[in-house]
């Protein structure tokens, strides 16, 4: 019988889905008529090591059509592999004003967040967008940015984003659960529930806005920071605006533990934000159910069900590659193989609060609370005479 739901929810779930991206108009106006300012955009972009594409990442926010903008990168180390990189741009774009902050200071726990607490007085303008270094902007982002954030009562704005394979077949699985299930998945539920939680690679927001929601102090010790500041934004009475047009970001992983461990990291970040969303999830990919199923109890109806599931999910992996920019050609018979990883990521989500982020361990909590778990060990072994630097 839970099966029988799961499967029919699941059909509610795909027919929804098919619907929001047929009318997904990728790039639409998000107002009707032209902006009546362009203000001056500090851009943020927090960097941590050489990753691939990273100079035709950085490269795109140096080629932006709009006229008034800053960027800051912000590292950890001055012996960053980044650093060259920012370096190259600095002497191929003179006449745009880029900045560079090294700053090993640490502010708990999100490294990406303590970051950004380094980089925010280097920030001149009160208009700031925080863009994650695997974004490959397209050259209109900014100003379509600006555009979105101009009428009264908007406090951010979000953007969807695509994902682009930059190596073999474990970046083409990860771009895949990207495109053919994440995005799908969060249509549906801002056309259920409107945007109710900004998207990490790109973020606008008004300095103004950010220190009355309490800055990024407020984010510095939880993992899916975008969320909690979209959250933030919206307790003050103000909305979230999507951009339509979505952003390309890298999918790097070359190996399938590293695959495996980023998106059992953002399962666990998922189930501690927002945890009935989570089980609910099971009914984006209950493939492997039904063939459980269809193993243990083979019938010509199982097996035509089964089918007809996976003939839905190939029809909508075309769709998305027709309705959505979607760098790379269509994929559709990876699909059912992406569907059972995914349920496998799901299924082992539902235990433990160990997540792993860039080589480093964390204990999740309730909300996406995040506690590094060497700082723990520290806390509570004080004699070894580090416990302060643990807590700096």
């Amino acid at each position: 019988m839970l099966l029988y739901l799961i499967v029919m929810a699941s059909c509610g779930y795909l027919s929804l889905a098919f619907w929001q991206i047929a009318r997904f108009k990728s790039g639409a106006p998000i107002a009707p008529g032209a902006p009546t300012s362009q203000p001056m955009i500090s851009v943020m972009r927090p960097l941590c090591g050489a990753e691939p594409q990273l100079y035709e990442c950085l490269r795109s926010f140096c080629v932006q059509t709009y006229p008034h903008y800053e960027l800051i990168f912000g590292v950890s180390d001055s012996a960053d592999p980044a650093v060259a990189v920012v370096t190259r741009l600095r002497r191929e774009f003179p006449s745009l004003e880029i900045s560079l902050m090294v700053n090993s200071r640490t502010h708990g726990a999100n490294p990406k967040v303590s970051n950004l607490l380094n980089m925010i007085d280097r920030c001149q303008h009160d208009v700031l967008v925080v863009a994650d270094s695997d974004v490959c902007a397209p050259p209109d982002l900014l100003a379509d940015l600006a555009h979105a954030l101009a009428p009264p009562g908007v406090g951010a704005v979000t953007t969807l984003y695509t994902g682009v394979a930059t190596g073999g077949w474990v970046s083409r699985l990860g771009a895949l659960w990207i495109n053919d299930f994440f995005l799908p998945s969060a249509l549906v539920d801002i056309g259920l529930n409107e945007v109710d939680g900004c998207y990490g690679p790109v973020t606008a927001i008004r300095r103004q806005t950010l220190d009355e929601v309490g800055g990024f102090p407020a984010l510095k010790d939880y993992l899916a920071e975008d969320n909690r500041l979209g959250r933030l934004v919206r307790a003050r009475g103000l909305r979230l605006v999507l951009n339509t047009k979505p952003a390309p970001t890298m999918v790097n992983s070359q190996r399938f533990l590293d695959l495996f461990r980023h998106e059992l990291r953002w399962a666990r970040t998922v189930r501690a934000c927002r945890p009935l969303d989570h089980v609910l999830s099971v009914i984006t990919y209950p493939l492997p159910l039904m063939l459980l199923a269809l193993m243990a109890a083979p019938s010509t109806i199982g097996l035509c069900v089964v089918g007809l599931h996976v003939m839905l999910r190939m029809l909508l992996n075309a769709l998305i590659h027709r309705r959505v920019a979607v760098t790379g050609k269509a994929s559709p018979l990876w699909v059912p193989a992406r569907e059972c990883l995914s349920f496998m990521v799901w299924a082992v989500s539902l235990w433990g609060t160990r997540v792993v982020w860039r080589n480093r361990e964390y204990e999740l909590r309730t909300g996406g609370f995040l506690v590094p778990r060497v700082a723990q060990a520290l806390a509570v072994e004080p004699a070894i005479g580090v416990g302060s630097e643990a807590q700096s």
